[in-house]
Formats: C-alpha cells, structure tokens, sequence
C-alpha cells in the first residue's frame, strides 16, 4: 500500500464516511470481504475530497492515479468504520457539540459563511478519529530519540532570511489612500489596523507571522527592499488594498535543539501513526480478500510498503 505524509489521507477518510452508500448502476469495481465497492462509492469518496467535477464525469475518463487515490480512500472508510464497530467505539453528544464549536471557530473564507456541518458528519469524523488511535496510539518520544532526528536533520531546520511585517487591508482604494495619509501624518500603524484593517491579524495590529522571501503573494516581497519602519504604497491583491510597516529583516538561523524539540517530536508521532496505520490496512486488505474486477486491475491494484 502507499505511503503517505501526515494524516491528511485519514482526514479525507473521515470525510467520505459521513454519507451513507447507495447502490451504483454502474456496477462493482471490487470486492472487500465479498462485499462490492461500487462506482458509486469512488463517486462519494472523490466529492468529499473536493473532486466533485471529476466524480461527476465517466469513471473510465478519470485519470488513473487519481481513481486508484479515491479506490484507496474509500476501503480505508469502509475498513476504520467496521472497525469502529466491532470495537465498540462511541461518540457522546457533548464530544459532537465541542468539536463543532471548535469547527465553526475556524476561520472563514474570505467573503464566505461558517461551515455547514451536520451532528452525523461530526459523531462520524470524531468515531473514526477514536478508532484510528485505538488501531495506532501516539508513542512516547524521548529527549534522546528527538535529538538524534534533530543531528539528522539540522539542515532541514535552517531557517533564511525572513521579514517581520505590519498588514493593513481594506476594501476599497480610496480608504487604502486615505489610511496611508494618516499614517505619513504620524498615527499608529497598530491601532489602525486594529480598528480598519480586514486581515485576521488586525487584533495583533496587522503583525503576521515571519515570511521569508516567495513564502507570500508576490505583493509581500516588497518588504525585502524596504527599511525598518518604512510604510510600502499602496499595494493592490484579491483580497484587497495593503499597506506595509516593515518591522525588521530576521536574518538567517538555524534554531537550537530546544526550539523545535516539541516540533521533532510530533512529527515523529505522527510518522510512527502513519507507519502503524498503513501496516494495519495493509493487513486488513489482505485478510478481508480484496478482489479487483478484471478490467480495473491494471489501474486499481494497489502496492504493499
């Protein structure tokens, strides 16, 4: 079975297993355990990976590594919720009504809504999560295992110059000049930001993260010709009309052991989940006898680790 990076692949797993499967008149593309997998099933698992415009074409015209990705998907749904089952796995509704919250705390798109969600695709996607660490606990990782990684790879952990930088954004051109009149006139780039700007960082007076140069949109590398404390013109993006403080220029670093000891060790985690969860399903298939109908076995075949 593939690889794959991170958790991502279970997300999506989640995702796809909050609706429930219809039968497909398109027919079986496999079996799991002598039970179908439908094109009807690839159909759901491919819209809820933001696939929808493929899904909705003929399931011969999908490109062949992108129908094996949803093929694996799907019987990755299909074997955590039986496994949720079987072992007895629940969800309470203060589980479903905290992590709804803490979805619809996320921030929106720009210029969109809250996310719709239902309580079912919540319990499931919380039942899943339980069952994948039932499947793979989250080991333990010492001081000595995270310093030998970090030995490893101290060059991964380099980090480039890097400019630290105050964003106003507003909608319209003529609040952006009027707002950088005030600031040539001597008022503080914070509290306006705090009050006019649009950017989730307004409550921090417009201060982003630390960028370094193509980490942002094109109009941000104007920093990097800028001066401590010098304001940019106003700079037009998608989102809107910018004016830039640059703060300072952050030269280059490689940061010590102790700065991204908490960083090594969760993606040594999350690289021993990853690892633990992909034996399972590997596993599983081969215990539940897969079988790929025959016209789909060159594209859908899967590979062991």
């Amino acid at each position: 079975m593939t690889r794959r990076t991170g958790l991502a692949f279970l997300f999506l797993t989640l995702l796809t297993s909050c609706h429930p499967k219809s039968p497909s008149a398109e027919g079986a593309v496999a079996t799991l355990a002598g039970k179908p997998v439908t094109v009807a099933d690839l159909r759901d698992t491919a819209r809820f990976m933001g696939l929808g415009k493929v899904s909705d074409r003929s399931f011969e015209s999908w490109p062949p590594a992108l129908a094996k990705t949803v093929f694996e998907e799907t019987l990755y749904d299909r074997l955590l919720l039986e496994a949720a089952d079987k072992r007895g796995v629940t969800v309470t509704p203060e589980e479903v009504q905290d992590e709804t919250k803490r979805i619809m705390g996320l921030s929106a798109p720009e210029g969109g809504g809250p996310p719709v969600l239902s309580d079912d695709l919540v319990r499931r996607k919380l039942l899943l999560l339980k069952t994948a660490e039932l499947i793979a606990h989250t080991p333990e990782i010492s001081r000595k295992m995270a310093l030998a990684e970090y030995n490893r790879e101290k060059d991964h952990f380099a980090l480039p110059e890097r400019a630290l930088v105050r964003d106003i954004v507003v909608r319209s051109e003529d609040e952006g000049k009027a707002i950088l009149a005030a600031l040539t006139a001597g008022s503080s780039f914070s509290a306006l930001a705090k009050v006019k700007s649009l950017s989730p960082e307004s409550a921090e007076g417009g201060l982003l993260p630390p960028f370094s140069l193509g980490e942002m949109p094109a109009l941000f590398s104007v920093a990097f010709s800028m001066k401590p404390g010098e304001l940019s013109q106003l700079l037009s993006s998608p989102y809107g009309y910018h004016i830039l403080k640059l703060v300072k220029i952050i030269p280059p670093r490689t940061p010590p052991f102790r700065e991204v000891r908490k960083k090594i060790e969760r993606t040594l985690q999350e690289r021993s989940r990853k690892s633990e969860l992909t034996r399972w399903f590997s596993e599983k298939i081969d215990s539940e006898k897969l079988v790929i109908v025959p016209k789909y076995q060159s594209t859908l075949s899967l590979s062991h680790p």
